[in-house]
């Protein structure tokens, strides 16, 4: 299953600019590890580590079809064509 994640312009700088990726995974979590295996430097702007599971960080916003994933977190079940989007808010 193909995944859209876009990235935030200001967490692109590491990616040299690009700010699409294709990604796949069941849920938003699968999906953002995918991102970080293919950009293992996203690992420490997205995650960071309670005991043995990551969480995200409190100023990442994640988005699935424009809809901002609270509650479910990276749980969330997504399907084929759904887009993620993630951006960096301030806090």
């Amino acid at each position: 299953m193909s995944i859209k994640l876009y990235l935030q312009s200001s967490l692109s700088v590491i990616t040299k600019g690009k700010q699409e990726f294709e990604v796949n995974g069941k849920t938003v979590g699968e999906c953002l590890n995918h991102l970080v295996s293919l950009l293992p430097k996203m690992k420490d702007i997205l995650f960071y580590e309670i005991g043995d599971a990551p969480a995200l960080h409190s100023n990442i916003e994640v988005l699935v079809n424009k809809k901002k994933v609270d509650a479910e977190g990276p749980a969330k079940e997504i399907k084929d064509g759904d887009e993620i989007q993630i951006k960096k808010t301030i806090r």
